[in-house]
């Protein structure tokens, strides 16, 4: 008696599949994740360029520095965003479930934002040995980001680029199940939470309170303990919405 085997594709092992969705997440993954490194390199020169004429004309400011570097923060989860409503379809037309693209892709994006928190990490002790580059100016630290020692250093940038990105990716899910009109309504969530917060503190005269906690928390806290809850949240109900999203 013969006994007939099934053929078993290694796409349909849930590890393979993830695995299929983080490689389509890197097919241009030059354009993709080097590009936003590229805008980086392009606001640093700019950015210094400015400081460099600002010193040059008697600027005496003891430490110069500026928000530039959070632009870096929104090219790079703009990518993810992509990836969800351009790729999505494509991966679905292959046979990768829902489940396993979106884990792949939240995987992809915890490596990659975590790549970058170590290069960031790297360009900012260069920054500090430097004396800010030879012109006292804060491009990579802003003031804030600098932490004690190396691990929460790299926590310090891996966390909120991780939030940013999936809050991307979830905006990427609403747009997948909802289209442009959910994306708006999605984005009035937060305006309304923030409003409703000012509300609350003004009611109950606890501004004062809200300063405290900002103030006395530490820095490493409000960078990547906090956030790391919010990125919860966002991976979370990403994966809520997008399991009913159409291709």
């Amino acid at each position: 008696m013969t006994t007939v085997t099934a053929d078993r594709s290694p796409v349909e092992s849930t590890p393979a599949r993830v695995r299929a969705a983080i490689r389509m997440g890197t097919v241009n993954w030059g354009r993709r994740f080097g590009m936003a490194w590229l805008i980086l390199g392009v606001v640093f020169v700019l950015h210094q360029t400015v400081w460099w004429v600002v010193r040059s004309n008697g600027g005496e400011e003891p430490t110069g520095y500026t928000g530039a570097l959070t632009s870096f923060f929104f090219i790079l989860a703009s990518t993810y965003l992509a990836l969800m409503t351009q790729v999505m379809p494509f991966a679905l037309s292959l046979g990768i479930t829902r489940r396993h693209f979106y884990l792949g892709t939240v995987l992809l994006v915890a490596a990659e934002t975590l790549v970058s928190a170590i290069g960031l990490s790297v360009l900012l002790a260069v920054e500090q040995a430097t004396d800010g580059w030879g012109l006292r100016v804060q491009f990579f630290e802003m003031g804030f980001m600098g932490q004690s020692n190396p691990v929460t250093q790299v926590l310090a940038y891996w966390v909120p680029l991780l939030t940013i990105s999936l809050v991307f990716v979830l905006f990427g899910a609403v747009f997948r199940r909802w289209g442009q009109l959910g994306v708006w309504g999605a984005a009035l969530v937060p305006v309304v939470l923030v409003a409703a917060g000012v509300m609350v503190l003004t009611w109950q005269d606890a501004w004062g309170a809200f300063g405290r906690f900002f103030v006395e928390t530490p820095t490493w806290a409000l960078l990547a303990g906090y956030p790391l809850i919010l990125a919860a949240v966002a991976a979370g109900a990403g994966y809520l919405v997008l399991r009913r999203a159409t291709p």
